[in-house]
This record gives C-alpha cells, structure tokens and sequence, in this order.
C-alpha cells in the first residue's frame, strides 16, 4: 500500500511539475519536426519523426516505453503506466510534438534514475539510436564534431604509370576539376588513364558533373530527383571536354560511394571508358544538414541520383564490366578481361589490389 501511495504520487507529482527542458531541449525537437519532414526525399510526416525519437527513449533505460495509440502517446515505466497525453489535432503542429514530446522526455528523466545520469547527453544519445530509422543514409552529428566527409593527408594524386596516366582521387572537392586538368596538361604524352576511384567516399556532385564533362562531350552525365512533385535535374557533358579523346579505365570497390559513382557510371553509360573492380557502395543521394540550435547537426536525403541510363544509384551501386570480386593477385587477367560480365558481382575492398591496375593496363594497351 505504502508502494502504491508513493507511486501515486509520484505521477501526480509529474502531471503538475513539469520542469524546464534540460538534456531533451524542446527548441531541437521544433526544429526536427519541421524540417526532417520538409528536407527528406522519403516520405515522413512530423508525426513519424515524433514517433521515432520518442520511442528511442527506451535506449537510456530498457524500463521506460513509449507507446503510440490512434490518439495518445503514452509513457511506460516498469510496465506500469505513467502519463497519457493526446496528440496533437493537427498531426504536422511541429511546435505541438515538440512541447508534447517534452513533456514525456522530462517525465522519463524525472522517474528513470538511469535516464536522469545522461543528463545533457540524453538528446545525443536518442538522436544517435533514433537516426536509423529516419532514412538509409540519415546521420546525426553531436555539436562539435568535425563534418567534413573526410581529413586525408592526400586527396588526389597522379603520376605516369607505363605509358598510361594514373590518377589517384580519394575526395570530390572544389579543387578536383583543376588538378585533373592540370594533371592531363602535364602528362599529355599519355596514351590512356586510369581513374583510381576505389576506397573514394564520394564528395561533391558538383565535381563529379566537372570531372565527367573533362572526359565527355555530349549526353547526360547524371540526374537528380527529390520529392515526387518536384522536376527532374539533368546534368549534360559539353562540347570541348579536354580528356575527351582519352582512352579511360576506371577502378572501383565496395568502399567507392556517391559522386565517385556518379563518374564512373556516367563514363561506363557513355561508352568513354571501362570499369574494374567489385560492385560499389550503392549511395546515390544527396544530403541536407538542418543545424539545431544546441550545435548538433542532422543530414536528411533529400534526393536520388540516377544514371544516364535511368538506374538508381542508390542501393544498387555500379556493377565493373570486370570483376575482381574475391580474385587472387595470381589470377589470369586475360581471362577475367574475356569473361563476360557479372551482375552478380559483390561489393569488396579492394584499394591495394594489383590485379586490378594489371587489367586496366591491358586494356588501354588493347
């Protein structure tokens, strides 16, 4: 009985005392509900994002559950009944969620010990759990974090290779047009190149336009769709490419992602060059970052990038007209270079692969 009256009071206690915001700062909730659903490509209403974080709620104490009815949200604690609030009338009242989702977070904080020593990391620690399930290539980023896609000693690299210039790209950045233009100028005693693009995260896809436009003199290079009311972008070659008369391989891995996709499978659709290697990464979409006001940062989808030919890079990635998939450095290369193409071809790592750079000297020398 003396349980009972104590747990009584303690909800009666929450129902009138809800305190100021802490760890759950409602600011970063408004901000949440508003812009996920407006900046995602996906289809995700403010209430599915309100959903989402607050069951993720549970990863701070396995005793505290949020369950969501046709009308209520309800908070959990032990089994045992907390608190019910209605949702808001208007299901897409971020400012609503926000105070709403509040008030269940300062309840939990209040009646979970465990909950209460996250203190100020509580938010980071939902956001981190809860960014799964707001999209494939969602993140979160904790205020202060570094978001620069990647630190690298080296980001390009080129050097003659026989009688074939090979160039390094480890980042798409605003400096990549100028050094491959500066590297072709250099090295125009080349008879082809090889593009090493395995192990590249990607980058800028505005680079990735640039650098396929060098080696390109007409047809599309890439779209790009968002939402499903919005048009289609096209992004054509133009006449005058400087490497357009260059023969070119490609190599890639399961590691090369995004813009570095978006190259070579334009190279690939246009007929300008071979590709060598495994399937890629498959991350053909373009990120927003919505800052929120405690400094932390979230990246939303918020369009598909697809190939001249129409495919969706996204999940499907690029498929080698040579694969290297699990091959050996004492594998035959001209019978890899003859068999025929492998669309089951596997994504793998393979940036200190030697094979791979044989078969792309042979076939420029074909």
């Amino acid at each position: 009985m003396k349980k009972n009256f104590i747990l009584f009071f303690l909800i009666f206690s929450f129902s009138f005392n809800i305190s100021v915001l802490s760890a759950m700062e409602e600011d970063n909730l408004y901000v949440l509900f508003e812009q996920v659903p407006k900046q995602s490509v996906d289809s995700i209403s403010t209430e599915d994002v309100a959903i989402i974080i607050l069951k993720a709620i549970n990863v701070l104490d396995k005793n505290l559950r949020v369950a969501n009815d046709n009308n209520k949200i309800s908070l959990y604690y032990k089994t045992r009944l907390i608190k019910s609030l209605y949702k808001p009338k208007d299901r897409n009242d971020a400012k609503l969620w926000a105070d709403l989702a509040g008030n269940i977070f300062d309840m939990a904080i209040n009646v979970s010990s465990k909950a209460k020593k996250y203190d100020f990391e509580a938010f980071d620690n939902i956001m981190l759990y809860a960014i799964k399930d707001m999209g494939k290539d969602a993140k979160y980023f904790i205020g202060g974090e570094n978001r620069s896609l990647l630190k690298q000693k080296r980001t390009f690299a080129a050097r003659m290779e026989e009688e074939n210039l090979y160039i390094k790209i480890g980042i798409f950045n605003k400096f990549l047009y100028d050094e491959i233009i500066n590297a072709l100028n250099e090295h125009k005693q080349a008879n082809g190149i090889i593009l090493d693009l395995r192990g590249c995260p990607g980058g800028q896809l505005s680079a990735a336009i640039d650098v396929a436009d060098v080696f390109l003199d007409q047809g599309i290079i890439a779209s790009v769709k968002g939402k499903p009311n919005e048009e289609i972008i096209y992004y054509n070659a133009k006449e005058g490419g400087v490497g357009e008369n260059a023969d070119v391989v490609v190599l890639v891995d399961g590691d090369t992602a995004s813009a570095a996709e978006v190259l070579a499978q334009a190279l690939q659709d246009q007929g300008r060059a071979k590709v060598v290697g495994t399937k890629t990464f498959g991350k053909g979409s373009i990120q927003n970052l919505i800052d929120l006001p405690n400094g932390s940062a979230i990246s939303v989808t918020s369009a598909y990038i697809y190939a001249p030919s129409g495919q969706k890079l996204s999940d499907f990635g690029v498929i080698p007209d040579v694969c290297t998939f699990e091959m050996p450095e004492s594998k035959d290369e001209n019978r890899l270079i003859n068999a025929p193409k492998n669309d089951n071809c596997l994504a793998e790592s393979r940036s200190d692969s030697l094979l791979d750079e044989k078969i792309a000297q042979i076939l420029l020398k074909r």
